[in-house]
């Protein structure tokens, strides 16, 4: 199947604002494509290659593309720069060099979807001595054939900078529309529920192509496909949980990194929240877990322990690198502690209620290094309020309170899980996860480090809508760490896919997670989180919590969930 089709239905997609109309036009395309197709397809819609465990990250620079396009219409670098500042978007700068350039072309190889995402693919993996060139050279000759529209498709997609809004959801529609046999909620039930056990939304469509829906019926989790985690809804209060949920049962809420490991009793691999493998970080927790000789899939909290006490997150992400392991888990040791069972020796435990869950995790996870999160049964209010104070004292960011009888709901926010964390006794129910877009030098005692703050922005769709300038909360080392890490990030004009009234000193592409506290949501003239008849919402002093290198974009606040915070906010006052 040529790529001129999905070139033109991702340009149509971006005039289309109706969720309704977005869903029947991927049907469309979902229909004309085949099986090895379609996954790639999806790989395209979602800004990847591949899913994050695989380990394949496009990564292409903004100088990189910027060559590729030089190299593919023969201009001159001045013209790609004119065009990008001129129009903010280097996939119509590519659009509008090409186009000049097709004029002048007789003949040329029609470019296939096959054809793009393997040379892309090739991009993406292409490492070591010369692999710039290669890189420049495999994207150069997909835009030498493509056409104006599809140039400018290729290059969004290698900039990060499609802007569909076409999120998980809209697309898992759109393939219910195309394969379900009757009922199609209960279609988009099934392929929701695959994608959710196996985190590959590429794969479930290209088995869908192939075999229809009964081919993604009856999915279950599988060992080293990681499933997507399961989140917890926001209550302001031990009351509000229990009139909720009744008599529950809560975890302490540990401040560490959310992994979740699979063995099948020989190998054993650890998935970080999102979902990289992060096995190499942890080499005390893999051996004991093969010491088991289980097949099994639980989750649990990595943090810091040492001297009798819990080290602060920003202490146990230092397990994160690459070399230097063994005598980093010697400074920071890990306790990781367990509070949810997926899949024991074959079986499927997602379906499974809480209570049923937890007892079956109590016989089957300890040791030295994994040890079991404490859990409380919770009758009334007052226990649970106890129990929070209790684990608050210790150091923990609070609890989660769970339903004894729900099933672990992978991929989604529900009330089957609350989370109630010390920082709900102020108007603002939670801290937000944001999204840095851009970052402004440093003013006074600031000026030496290069870096004075960030603006941030929470996820609409595909977009980024800003709701918040953060100048404080960074210490000296952050300060510095702001700067060396953004420094490599920045590009030359405000991202296509970023929606923001405020000016940045430098924008970068949105990648970095931050954790922010605020006193509370404000209704904003400048920010575009909400905004509505001139008005946005922003965040009331907001400030640093936390660096959240355990995060990606895609599981940063959204947009909805600031609305509903802001909501929850007005009703609490």
């Amino acid at each position: 199947m040529l790529f001129s089709l999905v070139a033109e239905t991702f340009l149509d997609l971006e005039k289309t604002s109706s969720r309704l109309e977005t869903t029947a036009k991927l049907a469309g395309l979902f229909r004309k494509v085949s099986g090895s197709e379609a996954k790639q397809t999806i790989y395209f819609l979602q800004g990847i290659v591949a899913p994050p465990y695989h380990g394949v990250d496009l990564g292409v620079a903004e100088k990189l593309c910027e060559q590729a396009i030089m190299k593919a219409s023969g201009c001159k670098p001045a013209e790609v720069t004119q065009l990008y500042r001129k129009t903010g978007d280097l996939g119509e700068a590519a659009r509008i060099l090409l186009e000049k350039k097709s004029q002048q072309t007789l003949a040329k190889n029609k470019l296939t979807i096959s054809k793009v995402y393997d040379n892309l693919y090739k991009t993406a993996t292409s490492s070591g001595a010369g692999s710039q060139d290669r890189k420049i050279g495999l994207l150069s000759e997909l835009l030498s054939h493509a056409s104006p529209a599809e140039a400018k498709i290729i290059t969004r997609f290698v900039a990060g900078t499609t802007r569909l809004g076409t999120g998980d959801a809209t697309i898992i529609d759109a393939l219910s529309y195309v394969y379900s046999a009757a009922e199609k909620k209960d279609a988009s039930k099934a392929i929701a529920r695959a994608y959710n056990l196996s985190s590959d939304l590429g794969s479930i469509a290209e088995k869908l192509a192939e075999n229809g829906l009964k081919a993604v019926e009856g999915a279950r989790p599988e060992p080293f496909n990681p499933v997507r985690p399961a989140l917890a809804e926001r209550l302001n209060s031990a009351e509000e949980i229990i009139a909720k949920l009744g008599p529950c049962k809560a975890d302490g809420k540990y401040d560490g990194m959310r992994l979740q490991i699979h063995s099948d009793g020989k190998r054993v691999e650890i998935y970080s929240r999102k979902q990289e493998v992060v096995t190499h970080m942890f080499p005390d927790v893999a051996r004991e877990v093969a010491s088991w000789k289980k097949k099994i899939i639980f989750e649990g909290e990595a943090v810091g322990y040492k001297d009798g006490a819990f080290l602060s997150f920003q202490e146990t992400i230092q397990r994160r690198r690459k070399h230097g392991i063994k005598k980093k888990s010697e400074d920071v040791p890990i306790r990781v502690y367990a509070f949810e069972l997926l899949y024991l020796g074959g079986e499927d435990y997602t379906l499974k209620p809480y209570e049923e869950r937890r007892k079956a995790l109590e016989k089957s996870v300890g040791g030295k290094t994994v040890r079991i999160a404490e859990a409380v049964d919770c009758g009334t209010a007052g226990d649970l309020k106890k129990f929070f104070d209790e684990c608050v004292s210790l150091g923990l960011e609070g609890v989660i309170a769970k339903d004894l009888e729900a099933p672990y709901v992978a991929g989604a926010r529900k009330f089957a899980w609350i989370k109630l964390k010390k920082s709900y006794s102020e108007a603002l129910a939670d801290t937000v996860d944001a999204v840095v877009v851009g970052y402004y030098y440093g003013k006074g005692k600031r000026t030496k480090f290069g870096f004075g703050g960030l603006l941030a922005a929470v996820k609409a769709g595909q977009e980024y809508r800003t709701v918040a300038k953060i100048g404080t909360g960074f210490t000296e080392e952050q300060l510095d760490w702001f700067r060396k890490t953004l420094e490599k990030q920045k590009v030359k004009q405000k991202p296509a896919n970023v929606d923001s009234l405020v000016e940045a000193d430098e924008w970068v592409k949105p990648s970095l997670v931050v954790e922010v506290k605020a006193d509370e949501i404000t209704r904003s003239p400048v920010h575009t989180c909400a905004m509505k008849d001139k008005e946005g919402l922003a965040l009331r002093f907001p400030r640093l919590v936390r660096i959240r290198v355990d995060k990606s974009p895609a599981q940063a606040t959204t947009e909805k969930e600031v609305i509903q915070l802001f909501e929850k906010q007005r009703q609490s006052t």
